[in-house]
């Protein structure tokens, strides 16, 4: 089969002969026609990320949409190496059916950041309906899912912290803060909001703004805790080259402060992914959740594609006929 493949860590990906995958108990055999490239496939055909390819050479990707033998259009989950989502055929994970009137490409790429979207608020936080959250350093695709799904969870209040250039396509949010302001008046304005009470924060960006955070929140203090009072819950999906946070003690003991993160490793097992994979692309169907479309490029075309899905704020999607 032809397949994007990378023969060593570090270089660009070509378009090439690749074999057939041997299916396995419990696979599903997919045929491609929209896979993504998501800033993870980057950094893992640099040598730069964490989930490294166990062998090489390897085929590229981790999910996309395709077709089963029976003609029926699916969301699929590629599992095991060296077959990724990138190529004609690959031996999938788990698949769930794509409603007829979404679009592939576009399928492809939203279901992905839905997901980092919709598990850090539904399965870290555990987000009740009515709470606020804070949604720190929200930006391009991945703040705009964010206000999304929290909405859709049920949040009485969503505040959205971003730079002034991101802000006004945050305008779904209740409450806005401008990040660039210097820090005592960031701090403040932090601590406005605190007073009124921030039930989930959920960050993307770590470092000194989380640290500016964590001050407001000893600041504003609170009434002893309840039982039922899971405190603020604060639910770190920052990249992992973030830099570090200075925590004092008090930011802990004086604070109704609950620090997490929610990355692979506390992901939900399978059959529950694939149940948040429904639901995501039900909320598509009924346009509940939405994204500027794709740029899609043949796969043959990977070269310029890879280059291209480097660019800030653009989400390139390989598609096969």
């Amino acid at each position: 089969m032809q397949a994007v493949v990378v023969q060593q860590l570090g270089d660009v990906p070509r378009f090439t002969q690749f074999h057939d995958p041997d299916l396995r108990a419990g696979e599903i055999l997919v045929r491609v026609c929209a896979a993504v490239i998501r800033p993870a496939d980057l950094a893992i055909a640099r040598g730069h990320h964490a989930c490294m390819p166990l062998e090489l050479p390897y085929v590229c990707g981790r999910d996309g949409v395709g077709y089963l033998a029976d003609g029926r259009r699916v969301y699929f989950r590629a599992g095991r190496s060296p077959f990724g989502a990138m190529a004609e055929y690959v031996p999938a994970e788990w698949v769930v059916p794509v409603p007829h009137a979404v679009d592939s490409a576009a399928a492809a790429a939203l279901v992905g950041p839905a997901l980092a979207a919709w598990l850090p608020l539904g399965a870290r936080a555990d987000l009740a309906p009515g709470e606020t959250v804070l949604i720190l350093g929200a930006s391009g695709l991945a703040g705009r899912l964010a206000v999304q799904s929290a909405r859709l969870q049920g949040a009485g209040r969503i505040i959205v912290a971003a730079h002034r250039i991101d802000l006004p396509a945050m305008t779904e949010a209740d409450a806005q803060i401008d990040l660039g302001q210097a820090p005592s008046l960031l701090q403040h304005a932090f601590a406005t909001h605190a007073a009124d009470g921030i039930d989930v924060v959920l960050d993307f960006v770590w470092g000194e703004t989380l640290e500016l955070l964590l001050s407001a929140l000893v600041q504003a203090g609170g009434e002893p805790a309840l039982p039922a009072d899971h405190g603020t819950r604060v639910v770190s999906v920052a990249d992992r080259r973030a830099g570090s946070v200075m925590l004092a003690p008090a930011a802990l003991r004086d604070s109704r402060a609950v620090l997490m993160g929610c990355g692979p490793a506390n992901h939900p097992p399978a059959e529950d992914l694939r149940f948040l994979v429904e639901d995501v692309l039900g909320c598509m169907h009924a346009d509940y959740l939405s994204i500027d479309a794709p740029e899609q490029v043949p796969m043959r075309d990977v070269a310029v594609a890879w280059r291209r899905a480097g660019e800030p704020g653009l989400c390139v999607v390989l598609t096969l006929d």
